[in-house]
């Protein structure tokens, strides 16, 4: 059996694409500790007036949950964006 050294496993990211005011009402209730606070600070504004927010697989489930209590209406968005992985 070979062991992967935690550097060499394979990472993935997720891109999470909401509206601005799903954003918001995130930012608003994010704790300014957390890990999701930082992403949806650093998130990306689109042409098309959307945010993109690259996350990994913790920070996106940790978004999701804030979503779920918070702003329900952005669950769908991040749930799509969990469906469609990206490699690291």
């Amino acid at each position: 059996m070979k062991l992967t050294p935690k550097t060499e496993t394979l990472r993935v990211k997720v891109l999470i694409e909401i509206s601005t005011e799903h954003h918001h009402s995130l930012l608003k209730r994010a704790s300014e500790a957390s890990p999701v606070y930082f992403r949806l600070k650093n998130a990306v504004k689109t042409e098309s007036d959307t945010i993109l927010i690259p996350c990994d697989a913790a920070e996106t489930e940790m978004l999701l949950q804030v979503a779920k209590h918070f702003c329900p209406d952005a669950v769908p968005a991040i749930e799509a964006a969990i469906k469609e992985p990206k490699p690291a």
